[in-house]
């Protein structure tokens, strides 16, 4: 097939993606994103993730961009699911629809040639029809979704890291303070405290004032924090051979070697000193999990005052054993937001811009 040197709006075709193109999709850019799964262990996962609660019945769409008469050349490709998000505005507040953008990707040979930014401005305007606000997390730096108007949000993260040993492993099982205070979650009771979540942040969202800043956050619903856990167990199985067995709103990420905290839940509102111990007791429990899987650091995105405090008395407590430090991703995961028809976003605030939201 003679292949044009250069490409027109007229050579290619954007359109909704068939399950095969789907397919084609995963097994194009499996080549940059799959190891260390096999190429078929990541077209797997991709249709194991597929099927989950927050993809399922249309909720995530699939999106390419072909060469005109040839389908079956994919160009570029990238994905978008639609969850429930939380906008106060003028002291009123509402759920609304937002999207999640996602495996941005560009075959190699039609690379430098903007591709990508047609497919993301015909993929605007598709879901701007029935949405808010759409969000991305940039592997790419802050720039190049700048500049199709997802602006970039604070990236600033809590790591606490485990001590080594030359081997690079961290030296043994980690022991927290107050193993008591800690338990896991069944699949039920994790079900209950994300109703229990989403209703305290819905409140939260109810009572900001009238004026001042735009507000938006997606809603910490089941199926958002379920789609993660099917990730995790997936990824766990096919690279450890075992799969959590334990649930907690935390993210196993087995090809970082680090476990990212989804989000931090207050269900009640102690003293200020209260909430502060109880994030030391919960992220020593992440760390004793961590190093259950042979993980380095556990990792929360964008923390509070009391997170940032609770954060440095694990420090304190374990001088020897943890190393806490605070820095900014400029690199990965990097969260970018913009409003539907692109409505000025200098006045929004993204509240709870945690790593529960990444998918």
């Amino acid at each position: 097939m003679d292949e044009p040197t250069s490409l027109q709006a007229s050579d290619i075709v954007f359109v909704e993606a068939t399950p095969e193109q789907r397919r084609l999709s995963w097994a194009l850019n499996a080549e940059s994103w799959a190891p260390p799964l096999s190429t078929s262990d990541y077209i797997a996962r991709e249709e194991h993730l597929s099927l989950q609660g927050l993809s399922k019945d249309g909720r995530c769409r699939y999106w390419v961009v072909y060469l005109r008469g040839h389908p079956q050349k994919i160009i570029a490709s990238c994905e978008s699911t639609r969850q429930t998000v939380l906008i106060s505005e003028n002291g009123t507040s509402r759920e609304g629809y937002g999207y999640s953008i996602a495996s941005v990707y560009t075959n190699p040979a039609y690379r430098r040639r903007g591709m990508a930014a047609i497919m993301l401005q015909k993929v605007q305007e598709q879901i701007d029809r029935g949405s808010d606000c759409s969000v991305l997390y940039s592997d790419i730096g802050r720039s190049y979704y700048a500049n199709l108007s997802w602006l970039v949000f604070s990236s600033q993260q809590a790591v606490l890291g485990l001590a080594e040993q030359g081997n690079g492993t961290a030296d043994s099982a980690f022991a927290p303070s107050q193993p008591s205070r800690t338990r896991y979650l069944s699949l039920t009771q994790l079900f209950d405290l994300c109703e229990v979540d989403e209703l305290f942040l819905s409140t939260r969202f109810d009572g900001f004032p009238a004026y001042g800043k735009t507000r938006s956050a997606f809603l910490p619903s089941f199926a958002q924090i379920s789609w993660q856990l099917a990730r995790e167990d997936f990824m766990a199985e096919k690279l450890l051979g075992r799969s959590p067995q334990n649930k907690d709103i935390l993210g196993h990420d087995c090809r970082a070697k680090k476990l990212n905290v989804l989000r931090i839940v207050r269900v009640m509102d102690p003293t200020a000193e209260q909430r502060i111990d109880d994030v030391k007791v919960l992220l020593e429990a992440a760390l004793a999990e961590a190093s259950a899987w042979g993980m380095s650091e556990v990792v929360v995105w964008n923390p509070d005052e009391e997170t940032t405090m609770g954060s440095k008395a694990v420090g304190n407590t374990h001088l020897d054993v943890v190393k806490v430090f605070f820095n900014e991703r400029t690199e990965g995961s990097i969260p970018s937001f913009r409003w539907a028809g692109g409505k000025d976003i200098k006045n929004t605030l993204w509240e709870d811009n945690f790593s529960y939201g990444w998918c």
